[in-house]
């Protein structure tokens, strides 16, 4: 064979049977490569059962040989440049890999990849888990959530025990009051727990998985003259326990812990950060309008004007502006935001 036809590569040639390399010549001659190691015999394969490893932008290049050989060029340019000459190029991916545009445009998909699955991608998998998951997971989920609240922010509630049945009797007579009327489809469990929120909650209320409802002393005071209002406000709470919010919450930020949790039973990747989550009630404005939708309907239905609704936001508002570094109020207002959008929706 002679190699005037093709460009030639200088390699060192590995016998696969002794550790000592011998200088050889390579060559392609049609879709065979040709090798060349001294005074030897030139040996010829058939390209197509060469094995060639993926390339690096530097170091050693090398040629499996089908009999265990190994051809290895330490010049990176020269054996790319032969190969090119010879009318053959790297495979796809080692191309992708040494441009420094492609790696780039790698990049930037996998960064839009990563927003994408995060915001569209996990909470419609989170979503669909939810409805899957059985009611157990979530009383499990809410009774961790209230033992990490109790431990570390709330304090047992001061109200007598007639000013928290009479919370409970408003609120409980207004659903059965809907579910007569069939406002309600049906009843959605919930509990009450009343609690001393102190400076890390101030008047407010938190639905926990589950369907534990947490009020605050401060809530009940704050509306003592509008208790219509305090309805509307549980409502608005039960509203996240029907459309189990808290649960797809936790499951949106908790996502491979959950879905651990569900394959071995074990939670406690996901309830570690459970508390703190749904203690913010960083709930999006759509999960907000769904719960604000069921208050007002249960209000409706049990007969009172969904405009008490505004009393609320309104006293919310004057709290603030009487003390604006009040952090207590800063976490109600924060997950009921009294903005005109939603007192014209009550007012409605």
């Amino acid at each position: 064979m002679n190699t005037s036809a093709s460009p030639t590569l200088a390699a060192q040639w590995f016998d696969g049977l002794h550790p000592v390399p011998h200088p050889a010549t390579v060559w392609f001659d049609a879709e065979r490569v040709c090798v060349q190691a001294g005074d030897a015999a030139p040996r010829d394969y058939a390209a197509a059962k060469l094995h060639w490893p993926d390339p690096l932008r530097q170091g050693q290049r090398q040629i499996l040989l089908p009999d265990g050989g190994v051809l290895a060029c330490t010049d990176a340019a020269a054996y790319d440049a032969w190969l090119q000459q010879s009318g053959r190029r790297h495979a796809f991916i080692p191309r992708w890999q040494q441009s420094g545009w492609l790696a780039l445009l790698t990049l930037v998909l996998l960064i839009a990849t990563l927003f994408a699955g995060w915001r569209w991608g996990v909470p419609v998998a989170a979503d669909t888990t939810v409805k899957f998951l059985p009611d157990a997971v979530d009383d499990r989920v809410g009774a961790q959530v209230l033992k990490e609240l109790d431990r570390h922010w709330l304090r047992p509630s001061q109200l007598s025990w007639a000013q928290r049945r009479a919370v409970f009797d408003r609120f409980a007579d207004a659903v059965d009051t809907a579910l007569d009327r069939r406002a309600l489809p049906k009843l959605t469990h919930f509990d009450l727990q009343f609690r001393e929120g102190g400076r890390h909650f101030g008047p407010n209320a938190l639905a926990l998985p589950g369907g534990t409802i947490i009020v605050t002393d401060e809530l009940v005071k704050l509306l003592a003259d509008q208790p219509e209002a305090i309805v509307g406000v549980l409502g608005h709470e039960l509203g996240h326990v029907k459309h189990r919010h808290g649960m797809r919450l936790t499951l949106r930020a908790s996502a491979v812990g959950l879905a651990t949790g569900v394959l071995i039973g074990d939670f406690s990747v996901a309830l570690a950060g459970a508390p703190a989550l749904l203690a913010q009630q960083s709930y999006s404005r759509d999960f907000e309008r769904d719960a604000d939708d069921y208050a007002r309907t249960l209000l409706r239905g049990a007969g009172i004007n969904p405009a008490v609704m505004v009393h609320f936001f309104e006293r919310l508002e004057k709290d603030h502006s009487e003390d604006a570094s009040n952090s207590a109020f800063a976490a109600a207002f924060s997950s009921h935001p009294a903005d005109e959008e939603r007192k014209a929706f009550f007012k409605k």
